[in-house]
C-alpha cells in the first residue's frame, strides 16, 4: 500500500478512499487501441495480408443449415425413424411390472439411539458427523460386536492408557483409541 500524497491515508487502489484524490492512472482509463511507446509497428497493412485466397478444389464447404436427406435404402437391421409414423402410446406403465417391495430376509437392523463421539465425547442421537467437532461418527458396528453387546451390556473394561471405561464389546477405547486387552 502506498500513502495518499494529500491526506497520507493508505491507498490500495487507484483512488484515495478518504479524500478522493486519484493516485495513479487506472487500467480502465488506459486506451488499449493506441500503440504503446517504444514498440515497433508491424509492416502488415491494417486489413491483414491483403491476399486473395481461393479454397482448395477437393475440400467440401461446411454446411451450417439442415442436412439434406440421402436417397437410398436403409441398412439391414436398422429401423427407419421418422416423426409421426409410430402409433401414439399412452402413458400408463407396464402391466407386468411389480411395483411392490422385496420381502426382508432377516430381522430388521436396530440403530443405536444415541452415540458418543470418540474425539470430543459429544453425545448425539442422529447425524453422520459430530455436531461439535465435525468428525465422522462410528455408526456402523461389526455384527460380532452387536451380538456381544446384547449378551452383556453392563460389563465394562478399563483402558490401561487413559483409564476410560468402555463396554466389553468394543475392541478400541472410546477415549484414546487404544486397543483394549481382555485380561484372563
Amino acid at each position: 500500500m502506498r500513502p495518499c500524497p494529500v491526506c497520507e491515508a493508505p491507498v490500495t487502489g487507484w483512488m484515495c478512499e478518504v479524500c478522493g484524490k486519484q493516485v495513479g492512472p487506472s487500467p480502465a482509463s488506459a486506451s488499449l487501441t493506441v500503440p504503446l511507446e517504444g514498440l515497433e509497428s508491424t509492416q502488415l497493412p491494417p486489413d491483414g495480408l491483403g491476399l486473395d485466397i481461393e479454397p482448395a478444389p477437393d475440400l467440401e464447404l461446411t454446411a451450417t443449415g439442415p442436412v439434406p436427406e440421402v436417397p437410398g435404402e436403409p441398412l439391414l437391421g436398422w429401423e427407419m425413424t421418422h416423426v409421426g409414423l409410430g402409433p401414439d402410446v399412452r402413458a400408463g406403465g407396464l402391466p407386468d411390472l411389480d411395483a411392490g417391495r422385496a420381502a426382508p430376509e432377516g430381522p430388521p437392523t436396530v440403530a443405536p439411539s444415541v452415540l458418543t463421539c470418540r474425539y470430543c465425547r459429544n453425545v448425539q442421537a442422529s447425524g453422520l458427523f459430530c455436531d461439535r467437532c465435525g468428525m465422522r461418527l462410528p455408526w456402523a458396528a461389526p455384527a460380532s460386536a452387536v451380538k456381544a453387546e446384547v449378551a452383556d451390556a453392563t460389563e465394562r473394561r478399563v483402558c490401561k492408557r487413559c483409564g476410560e471405561r468402555s463396554p466389553v464389546s468394543l475392541e478400541r477405547c472410546g477415549g484414546c483409541g487404544a486397543l483394549l486387552v481382555t485380561e484372563p
